[in-house]
């Protein structure tokens, strides 16, 4: 995967062509996620290429270590049906304790992180704050 940090300090992370996610990738994207943060919490926003598996150990993983991301917010961009019914199934099934939203355009997604984050920063977002999961 390639995890870089954006000028507005949103991380993104780019599962690549045909990587299939196993728990051992999901450890070393934990490490790469809090090195590139320095463990503070931030917007993330998470892209598929083709052919990108993840196991249901790697699924359940993510779930036990989700609270230690420093995930602020998570938006994914989902470009066909498989990962969409993917993203679909992860947000009903596992049912993700950082807000988290798919998205088709990655503009979309970025402008969504950007006003999360400022909303966040101002105090206008409360914990409780229910979030619609897809925004096409």
């Amino acid at each position: 995967m390639l995890i870089t940090l954006d000028s507005d300090d949103i991380v993104h992370v780019k599962y690549l062509h045909g990587q299939v996610i196993d728990v051992a990738e999901k450890k070393e994207e934990l490490k790469a996620n809090l090195e590139i943060t320095g463990g503070n919490k931030m917007p993330f926003l998470l892209s598929f290429e083709s052919y990108v598996t993840i196991t249901k150990e790697a699924k359940e993983y993510s779930i036990e270590i989700e609270l230690q991301q420093p995930f602020l917010v998570t938006a994914i961009i989902v470009d066909n049906l498989a990962y969409q019914l993917m993203a679909d199934f992860y947000f009903k099934f596992y049912k993700p304790k950082v807000p988290y939203k798919v998205f088709k355009s990655e503009t979309r997604a970025l402008e969504w992180l950007l006003e999360y984050r400022n909303d966040h920063n101002e105090g206008k977002i409360t914990k409780s704050k229910k979030l619609p999961f897809f925004n096409f």
